[in-house]
């Protein structure tokens, strides 16, 4: 397992209007543990999409107040099915709007987990492989809960995860052009710092 080093470990509470509630539980790392990339082969008749796909989970049980009548007032685990695909070789027909990128939580829970790549391009000339093989994710994660005053309170994660062929990523590419590598030793750490703490609706003050 390896620690990103991009992020420190350490979480700084953003100011706000309202008390922040009492969060004293320890903050694990979020962990992949699965990352899998798909190229196509340029030839006219092959599938025409490249790929990136990647499972994340935040093992936290985090709580934020009191128990109330409907139940206890926390931020509990989540694990979500994460994925983008863009047309490798020529102008999606889709629309401008393409690629996008979707994230399954893989059952109800609090939080919304999104991303998007920072590194690499989805213009008309970059091969999917050159894409696939060296990236970067942004990973954030938004969750709300209601207290036990009635306010909802939000808060918001964010970390990064760099991946490399040779480095964390392995795999190969075929006489064809087709390309597909995964995640090399898993899991992978992600250090997630708190971007945003803030009561949204009513009174937070716990």
């Amino acid at each position: 397992m390896r620690f990103l080093s991009l992020l420190g470990a350490t979480l700084t509470l953003l100011s706000s209007s309202k008390a922040f509630p009492n969060i004293t539980d320890p903050i694990l790392p979020w962990q992949i543990t699965h990352v899998s990339t798909f190229s196509p082969s340029s030839y006219p008749a092959s599938h025409p999409h490249s790929r990136i796909f990647f499972t994340i989970s935040d093992p936290n049980t985090i709580t934020v107040g009191p128990p109330h009548p409907f139940g206890a007032i926390e931020f509990p685990p989540s694990t979500a099915n994460c994925s983008v695909y863009w047309q490798s070789h020529s102008e999606d027909p889709r629309g401008p709007e393409w690629p996008f990128n979707t994230c399954a939580e893989m059952r109800i829970s609090t939080g919304k987990w999104t991303f998007e790549i920072r590194e690499g391009t989805w213009n008309i000339g970059v091969t999917g492989s050159a894409v696939t093989r060296n990236f970067v994710a942004v990973i954030r994660l938004s969750e709300v809960v209601v207290l036990g005053t009635g306010g909802i309170w939000r808060h918001k994660y964010e970390g990064e995860a760099a991946f490399a062929v040779g480095q964390n990523m392995e795999g190969a590419c075929g006489g064809s052009g087709v390309c597909g590598y995964s995640l090399k030793d898993g899991p992978f750490l992600v250090n997630q710092r708190l971007v945003e703490a803030k009561c949204i609706i009513g009174n937070c003050d716990i």
